[in-house]
């Protein structure tokens, strides 16, 4: 049911979260979907020889945005639901099976995160490829983006403990005019003046896994002083900063996401939690997935972590007398930072994350209807607490149809199960592990040479 980029399409009497502050929200009202971008939003829109979607009964609001996933491990998705240290994660998995990718092994791990993300309603992500052993990898990436039809930003990165000849150069021949759905960024934690210069040419985002991992002092001032930092810097976790860590992020722009349940699964912040430190700081942290190794790939459960982590940290400290305690937070910044905050981050902001004519029409519908949501009461409060998956009816990418009536447009799953099969079947057997669906403890595997 594949509709061609110049359909106009009119989303029919739906409740409209745009997420931009002046348009506002409608209780009752209308998108207009003309080619890729939104046209109008508003109650009682017409539109000639416009296709309709009754939106009654449902939300309609921009498609998430998620900032950060390993999206290479979408063929290894809760392999280790029980792991509990990150070396253990990068023993078993970058060490282990990753080591053993093939790019057709990468082309499909990363189709099957692209089509879990558009049936989640994830319509933009931010690819932390730490896996693109060869440009033949990276290639398969890209392609599965495409394929899906999903928009992306690959940050191209070193194999987690390799060092590799194609990196970072790969920016050069990768990088796309700045308005494709699909591009390219440079994914570089060790702070190197040449490389992340090499990103900077080409206009590329900056992706670099950031803590004080060990508690030991950081070098941002450093950084600041040789003018490393800016705004086209994306740290992902932030985890264990000092104040004036968070000084310096301020200060340089410095983008800031962070991953609710696999911080916190890992153990990575020992006090508080990074989300509202950046908030207390003046900075709009957005929410990533991370990785689905442990945990579902989708948006709702980074939300629904998120709120709780924020009342609960708050909660005790305010129950320990802390005067300065931050208020509990509403769900609206929760959908801020899971929608617009991300967009920003992504460099996007202009182009998606709100519905607000002139831009992409990258937006989803979401029932009320069903079980687990009615009788529907509060909008903003139904996506971020009641809402799963399944409620996602309908999500649309810069104004195609990637899922409607509640189904994947033109997917053959059938064919993407086999082929997901025997790719599984080649991993473990290269690797050496034996599958036990039981098992409680992942066992150790011998890292590959």
């Amino acid at each position: 049911m594949q509709n061609q980029a110049h359909e106009r399409i009119l989303f029919k009497g739906g409740t409209v979260l745009t997420m931009d502050s002046a348009m506002g929200d409608f209780a009752v009202a209308d998108v207009l979907v003309e080619g890729s971008r939104i046209a109008a939003v508003g109650p009682n829109l017409s539109a000639d020889n416009a296709r309709v979607i009754d939106a009654t009964g449902h939300i309609v609001m921009p498609g998430f945005v998620n900032p950060h996933q390993h999206a290479w491990l979408g063929l290894l998705r809760g392999l280790l639901p029980n792991v509990e240290t990150l070396n253990d994660y990068f023993e078993a998995i970058p060490f282990a099976i990753g080591r053993h990718y093939r790019p057709q092994d990468m082309h499909l791990a990363t189709l099957l995160t692209s089509l879990t993300c558009l049936d989640a309603g994830i319509t933009s992500i931010l690819d932390a490829a730490h896996n693109s052993l060869s440009p033949e990898h990276t290639d398969a990436a890209l392609d599965a983006f495409d394929a899906a039809g999903i928009r992306a930003l690959h940050m191209v990165g070193q194999p987690v403990g390799l060092t590799v000849k194609h990196w970072p150069g790969e920016v050069r021949r990768l990088k796309r005019p700045t308005d494709a759905a699909v591009n390219i960024g440079l994914f570089a934690n060790t702070p190197d003046a040449e490389h992340w210069a090499t990103a900077r040419e080409y206009g590329c985002r900056i992706l670099s896994e950031f803590g004080n991992w060990d508690g030991s002092p950081s070098n941002l001032r450093a950084l600041q002083a040789q003018g490393l930092l800016r705004s086209d810097n994306v740290f992902n976790h932030c985890v264990r900063l000092t104040g004036d860590d968070w000084r310096v992020l301020v200060e340089t722009g410095v983008n800031v996401t962070v991953n609710p349940r696999s911080d916190a699964l890992f153990g990575l912040e020992t006090d508080g939690f990074p989300y509202q430190t950046a908030l207390e700081y003046g900075i709009r942290p957005a929410l990533g997935i991370d990785i689905d190794t442990s945990q579902s790939g989708d948006m709702f459960g980074e939300m629904h972590a998120a709120f709780a982590m924020q009342r609960m940290f708050g909660q005790k400290r305010r129950a320990e007398g802390d005067y300065a305690a931050p208020s509990p937070t509403h769900v609206r910044p929760i959908l801020e930072a899971a929608t617009i905050d991300g967009a920003r981050v992504m460099g996007l902001e202009r182009r998606t994350g709100s519905l607000v004519p002139g831009k992409q029409a990258d937006l989803i519908m979401i029932r009320t209807d069903g079980i687990s949501i009615f009788p529907s009461h509060n909008a903003v409060g139904n996506v971020v607490h009641m809402a799963n998956r399944n409620d996602v009816k309908t999500v649309m990418v810069a104004g195609r149809l990637r899922k409607h009536e509640g189904q994947l447009v033109d997917v053959d799953l059938t064919t993407i199960r086999r082929a997901t099969e025997a790719s599984r079947e080649y991993l473990f057997n290269a690797s050496g592990y034996q599958p036990n669906v039981l098992e409680d403890a992942f066992p150790r595997l011998q890292p590959a040479n």
